[in-house]
């Protein structure tokens, strides 16, 4: 029983943090200075958190309340603007947020899967916005935003999926693929969109509010619908 706990134990502390120093080091920081309000505590972050996160994190902002976990990998550009009750959580497939993204309250951005591989973590360009309550899920596969993406509020992005078609096995116990997501620069998501795996958004691209992308979008093109279908070209 106490050597099940402790691999228990063990397999927790790997899903937040690349060692337990790390584990001690990064949380014991956050439960310390993650509460502290207003603008003196966006600067105490801003200086002590960066001695942690990955190499060239700099000049990043944090509300109280944000949760970050594996913070060796994810890196903060100059800028980076991080709302409340809001988790980033990396894995050896890095979180790397460009100069001035914006990301609200309560999105949850997470790299971590138990096969995570390099270069299949989460990037962003520069100015991007990530919205309310957003959901980035890169599994396998990875996403990756151009500059100037606008995603709405409650918009998920999954780049996996599980096997169902193995009628004898549970759900959780079959094979789990993912593919990349990659959105163009200046592309805006609207609101409540799920965007699957595999999909390619052009540049100037438009997503309306509500719609499910199971397939490329084209650059210049407004689409809407489930699935997703052409409702308008834009003229470059």
């Amino acid at each position: 029983m106490a050597e099940a706990s402790s691999a228990t134990a063990m397999l927790y502390l790997r899903t937040r943090a690349r060692n337990v120093t790390r584990y001690l080091l990064e949380q014991g920081l956050q439960t310390v200075v993650a509460w502290i309000p207003g603008p003196i505590g966006l600067l105490v972050r801003s200086a002590l958190y960066r001695s942690l996160l990955a190499a060239g994190s700099k000049g990043a902002y944090l509300e109280p309340a944000v949760e970050l976990f594996h913070m060796d990998n994810i890196r903060l550009g100059p800028s980076v603007y991080v709302d409340r009750f809001t988790r980033l959580h990396a894995s050896v497939a890095r979180i790397d947020l460009g100069p001035g993204t914006r990301v609200m309250r309560g999105a949850y951005l997470c790299s971590y899967v138990s096969n995570a591989q390099p270069g299949e973590g989460i990037v962003t360009g520069t100015n991007c916005w990530i919205g309310v309550d957003a959901v980035l899920s890169s599994g396998q596969g990875g996403i990756f935003l151009g500059d100037n993406v606008l995603i709405a509020a409650q918009t998920v992005l999954v780049c996996g999926n599980h096997d169902f078609e193995k009628l004898d096995m549970a759900t959780l116990d079959q094979s789990y693929t993912g593919r990349a997501i990659r959105i163009g620069n200046n592309a805006w998501i609207g609101a409540h969109v799920v965007i699957l795996g595999g999909v390619t958004i052009g540049e100037h691209a438009v997503v309306a509010a509500g719609a499910v992308v199971n397939a490329d979008v084209e650059p210049y093109t407004v689409v809407g619908g489930v699935p997703a279908r052409v409702l308008k070209r834009l003229q470059p």
